[in-house]
């Protein structure tokens, strides 16, 4: 009896350790992905991990922090425009999201005002990961990404809307507003010194 005590402690603590493995792999990586987007169809990508996980997988993986991401939108890529990393030590709020201890790469860019659908993938990670989507409409959506797969198909229609003017056209209206008083300003000095001529000739006859 002693022995079959014995003997099914030790496959508890075997089944004990086979489950806390993945969790420890997670809380490894603490990864976590937030993507916010905004009405004219800009977003900001916030990639936190913890730091020193980090380190040791860039170092073993080489290359840009952008190069590790996809955005695919409507079946092709979306490349962010910028990439900044928000040091850990500095006690950040990710877009809401307390991130306190965790390095976080903060990724910018631009999808069409016609976007309907995103999928998302982040190649350094393993385990699995909470991805929050911040719908410029204000709806939330949440879901676990597979570790290093696609994220599922996330609807982004309906949610953004193409500005009145392009940023050509307003830049084109400062410049006329600018403008405007300057000329304005020449003209009556060319109508005075014109009213002026005329009255001296006048005089003169």
């Amino acid at each position: 009896m002693a022995v079959s005590k014995r003997a099914r402690g030790a496959v508890c603590l075997i089944l004990l350790a086979l489950a806390a493995v993945p969790a420890a792999g997670h809380d490894l990586e603490k990864t976590q992905v937030t993507i916010t987007f905004a009405r004219d169809g800009t977003f900001v990508a916030d990639v936190a991990n913890d730091p020193s996980w980090l380190k040791l997988r860039t170092e073993s993986i080489p290359g840009p922090f952008a190069d590790r991401v996809v955005l695919w939108v409507d079946g092709r890529e979306i490349r962010p425009t910028s990439t900044e990393v928000v040091p850990f030590d500095s006690l950040p709020l990710a877009q809401g999201r307390a991130t306190a201890g965790l390095a976080i790469n903060r990724l910018r860019g631009r999808v069409p005002t016609g976007a309907r659908t995103l999928r998302w993938f982040y190649g350094l990670v393993i385990d699995p990961y909470p991805l929050t989507v911040r719908r410029a409409d204000g709806r939330l959506i949440v879901e676990e990404v597979a570790g290093d797969a696609w994220s599922r198909t996330i609807d982004l229609s309906g949610e953004f809307q193409a500005p009145l003017l392009s940023q050509r056209s307003v830049a084109l209206l400062l410049t006329g507003a600018l403008l405007l008083p300057l000329a304005l300003r020449l003209r009556g000095a060319f109508n005075s010194k014109d009213t002026m001529d005329t009255k001296g000739k006048t005089s003169t006859n």
